[in-house]
């Protein structure tokens, strides 16, 4: 799952942003964008992916409030965040099972507050 953040001091590399996600789970990638100040970080579980997204959005770095922000394909950092890190592969290596190995999720998904059937 990717993230954004922003607001990172100046003197934050690759190293101190993979540390400060850390304690939420496993950081598959951690990069700091070639404009200092914002980052990217990839970690393997949705679910930790959003507690440290709570728990570090608004947190005082150096005077600004860091944002943090997960991103979902579309997103306009999406494209951003794989290009600057690679795109790591995990659970599968980005496979989607169902369509043998396609990103592609046809018609047939189902949204969050829509109604099944019919």
């Amino acid at each position: 799952m990717q993230i954004y953040v922003g607001n990172l001091p100046e003197s934050f590399t690759d190293d101190d942003l993979k540390a400060l996600f850390e304690p939420f789970g496993r950081v598959v990638a951690a990069s700091i964008g070639k404009e200092k100040g914002y980052g990217f970080v990839e970690m393997q579980k949705k679910s930790e992916a959003r507690a440290a997204t709570d728990a570090l959005r608004g947190k005082d770095m150096n005077g600004k409030p860091l944002r943090a922000k997960v991103l979902k394909p579309g997103d306009e950092f999406q494209s951003h965040a794989e290009s600057l890190h690679g795109a790591a592969k995990v659970a599968g290596g980005g496979k989607n099972m169902r369509t043998g190995g396609s990103n592609f999720r046809g018609t047939g998904a189902i949204r969050r507050g829509g109604q099944r059937g019919s």
